[in-house]
């Protein structure tokens, strides 16, 4: 026979099995698997029409991201990554890591700058007319 353990006036068994019917042992399981469900995964998700102008800044976002990529991947701007410490593969990895209007600003940077881009030619000129100008005077 079994033991019984004596807890006030109730009888219970020993046995954690016999304490509750099978049909509670299977609501227990259910109740467990739909808490960690409802923290587990998403409450809601949501679908919606985007305007057209999230679409075109989205477009606009990626040309400026080609543009500033593709003047990454020139010769002599990787030369220059290079001889400062920063690999190609480097700097494309921190353009995509920039936000769309980061991206955006510096690829109108890129477009604004002039040919030559770094200025020297401009500043050799200066340098000549100013010696010119004090030999002349």
């Amino acid at each position: 026979m079994q033991e019984q353990v004596v807890r006030g006036d109730l009888h219970a068994p020993i046995n954690s099995q016999e304490r509750y019917p099978m049909s509670m042992s299977f609501v227990r399981l259910i109740s467990r698997l739909l808490v960690v469900c409802l923290i587990g995964l998403p409450f809601q998700a949501s679908a919606g029409m985007i305007g057209t102008d999230q679409a075109v800044s989205a477009t606009q976002a990626q040309a400026a991201r080609a543009i500033v990529l593709s003047q990454i991947s020139r010769a002599d701007v990787a030369g220059q990554l290079q001889s400062l410490g920063l690999t190609p593969q480097a700097a494309a990895d921190r353009v995509a890591a920039l936000t769309d209007v980061e991206v955006a600003k510096l690829a109108g940077q890129i477009d604004s700058l002039p040919a030559g881009a770094n200025g020297s030619g401009l500043l050799v000129l200066i340098l000549i007319g100013v010696l010119i100008w004090w030999l002349v005077k």
